[in-house]
This record gives C-alpha cells, structure tokens and sequence, in this order.
C-alpha cells in the first residue's frame, strides 16, 4: 500500500492542533477525565503518525533522526519547506 505524504502530513498537522488545543483547555480544567482520555487517545495517533512518516519519508525534527553512518537530517528539502510537502497527484 502507497503512502501519501502530503496527506500523512495533514493528518500530523491535524492530530498536532487537537492536541495542543487540548493541552490548553486541560489547563484550565486538570481534572476533566474525558478531556485526559481524549488527549491520551490523540497523543497516541500523533505518535504513531510521526513514526510511519519517519520510516517512509525521514525525520520530521532533528529528534526524529535515526542512524549512526550519516546525518541525514541535512538532506533537503526541510520538512517545513513548500517543496517538501508538494502533492504529486
């Protein structure tokens, strides 16, 4: 099965905004169990969207970076650059 980059990259921005949303009306209400579920729930989304994007298309963050023979993370394009998330259709 192909993976669409552009269309895991929206899922991770997506899962990205609803958990920071979520992180800050859980500072306003720290005991909200649905909202704490949620969160985990999302989290847990986010993670492993990061990690199949990863696996197929490199680290999203310096952090994301995995290997020991070359610092990859240089090779371009950035995944926050136009060029990195342009949809071939």
């Amino acid at each position: 099965m192909k993976i669409c980059k552009c269309k895991l990259m929206k899922t991770i921005q997506t899962l990205a905004f609803s958990l920071h949303e979520t992180v800050l009306y859980l500072d306003g209400h720290p005991n909200d169990r649905r909202a704490i579920s949620y969160y985990n729930t999302q989290n847990e989304k986010l993670q492993n969207a990061v990690a199949v994007y990863e696996e197929n298309f490199g680290p999203l963050t310096a952090n994301g970076f995995r290997g020991t023979d070359e610092w990859t993370w240089i090779k371009g394009p950035w995944p926050w650059k136009y060029e990195a998330n342009v949809c071939e259709n």
